[in-house]
């Protein structure tokens, strides 16, 4: 069986339950932009230097991926497979994995420019990417009526955790927010 297809052509493609649909379609924009945000998380892990942060990653992915089946499968009835939505208690895990980044750090106490640390700053590249395919579900909530509430709270959640992963490498790295050099005052 060849990964070519051909069928995108045409300009579009099949879900997972089977509909035909433009490209354009906003449910494709939101696991396109899914599926670079799960790239751009394989590019952090395979640059970030603490092993617990490249563990946490890789579960993260893994779990992107049930999200995956779930915006790629809007018929889940006639799915060809099972399709488990995101559900309260991914989003309790992502709080619990915040609460204890948030323990054993400082955080900054002003803004982050990213790429102090190599890992770091990929970790803040899949933070953004993640804020927007927040965006694109809620274009998919607005426009089709998406309504996994739980699967929104997880993303928004997930770029938190991201964020505290990106502080947690640098610290590892070394980076110390304090000695960062801070703007001077052109008033003066």
């Amino acid at each position: 069986m060849s990964i070519v297809t051909r069928q995108g052509d045409r300009g579009t493609t099949r879900f997972f339950s089977g509909e035909e649909v433009s490209k354009s379609h906003p449910r494709l924009a939101a696991y396109g932009t899914l599926d670079e945000l799960v790239s751009a998380l394989g590019l952090a892990r395979s640059l970030c230097a603490a092993p617990a942060v490249q563990g946490t990653v890789h579960a993260l992915q893994l779990e992107l991926f049930q999200l995956g089946t779930e915006l790629a499968t809007p018929d889940v009835a006639n799915a060809p497979m099972t399709v488990e939505p995101i559900a309260a208690a991914h989003v309790t895990a992502l709080d619990m994995i915040a609460t204890d980044l948030e323990g054993e750090m400082t955080l900054p106490r002003a803004f982050v420019i990213p790429g102090s640390s190599a890992g770091g700053a990929a970790l803040d590249v899949a933070r953004s990417v993640c804020r927007r395919l927040e965006r694109c579900i809620a274009v998919l909530r607005e426009v089709e009526g998406y309504d996994n509430a739980e699967a929104f709270r997880y993303i928004n959640r997930l770029s938190d955790v991201l964020f505290l992963l990106a502080r947690t490498e640098e610290f590892a790295a070394g980076v110390d927010y304090d000695t960062v050099p801070r703007r001077k005052d052109r008033s003066t």
